[in-house]
């Protein structure tokens, strides 16, 4: 199945959204002069980004997602997710609010704990495309009161907008609380990326603007007696460094921001001098190096924006900044920009 959504044309320009079932998943691609994508309905989810040169020449794709339905269903890795209502893993399902204990169960098939969210599984509906030259906007909504979930009792509408333009992709989550009871809510994206020619990260250089790192047990925050977080120096990644034969599954947290309000982790190609920045107005850094896929184990690296830590509706302090109140709307933005190497 194939149908166009929108085609412009302007000068040398040419910009195309499609609808499409491809490998059993129902997707929009989207393609400009400078870049091509495609994104799944489930989970609004992003399954690769190919940048194109001004000679028209397209890349690998930069972007390491599901290759299939049957990957898509399994959420190994949980590539390249929307994460919402909450980020990373919730300690044994549970969170504690307004004198209430609500329990979560597992997410997707096969899966023993809740992490990451249920926006991941839900099918996103087409909303509104806008396109400006070159340049595309489009948008995927889910209200999580059509399917509803058990043990988080709160109407959202989640609007995953992703705005491509040349080599530059910029993703908004907009949530609007449409009950009428407060919500604990947090977002974030899980993407994997690689840069093209290489075949593992270990050779990659990553720079991470962070002051601090977060101490985990199982990967969920300790907390000292005093109530605040454990952690430790960025003593490592606060300068670009290859990233070597480094396992790693962390949250960098202190983020240093520019003078522009955000944050950027850069992922680096000494051999060609391919850059990839990935940005955020907020929040915390988490990396994983991806040791633990089904398929090509380190052949790509999460580095994942996140509105808050792991475990955060459980932390001492941490919920009342999350709660979203009725009628309100709340927005994070990341997103990355690539800057090409040398050819070979």
């Amino acid at each position: 199945m194939e149908k166009t959504v929108v085609s412009t044309e302007s000068g040398q320009s040419h910009t195309t959204i499609s609808a499409k079932t491809i490998q059993g998943i129902e997707m929009i691609e989207v393609t400009g002069p400078r870049y091509r994508a495609r994104i799944a309905l489930q989970g609004a989810t992003l399954l690769d980004w190919w940048p194109r040169s001004v000679d028209g020449l397209e890349d690998e794709s930069l972007v390491d997602g599901y290759r299939d339905l049957r990957e898509l269903k399994s959420q190994n890795g949980v590539r390249n997710a929307i994460l919402a209502p909450f980020t990373n893993r919730l300690t044994g399902g549970r969170f504690y609010f307004d004198g209430l204990v609500h329990e979560l169960s597992p997410i997707a098939e096969g899966e023993d704990e809740v992490y990451h969210g249920f926006a991941r599984v839900r099918l996103f509906a087409l909303g509104q495309v806008d396109s400006y030259g070159d340049n595309l906007r489009i948008e995927l909504i889910h209200e999580t009161a059509d399917v509803g979930a058990t043990g988080y009792p709160y109407n959202l509408r989640i609007s995953v907008v992703y705005m491509f333009a040349g080599h530059e992709v910029e993703l908004q989550i907009a949530t609007t609380n449409l009950g009428e009871q407060r919500a604990p809510y947090a977002a974030g994206w899980h993407p994997y990326f690689r840069l093209p020619g290489t075949t593992a990260i270990d050779d990659l250089i990553l720079q991470v603007p962070s002051r601090s790192v977060v101490e985990t047990i199982d990967l969920i925050p300790k907390v000292a007696s005093n109530g605040e977080l454990d952690l430790r120096d960025n003593d490592t990644f606060l300068r670009p460094t290859r990233i070597g034969d480094r396992v790693l599954d962390c949250c960098f947290t202190k983020l240093v921001v520019k003078d522009d309000g955000t944050s950027t982790t850069i992922l680096g190609d000494p051999g060609s001098g391919a850059q990839l920045s990935v940005w955020q107005e907020r929040g915390h850094m988490h990396v994983f190096t991806g040791d633990t896929l089904s398929r090509d184990r380190r052949g790509s690296i999460a580095l994942e924006p996140v509105e808050d830590l792991t475990n955060a509706f459980n932390l001492p302090g941490r919920i009342d900044p999350l709660l979203l109140d009725p009628e309100k709307t709340r927005t994070f933005r990341c997103g990355f920009t690539y800057e090409e190497g040398e050819r070979p």
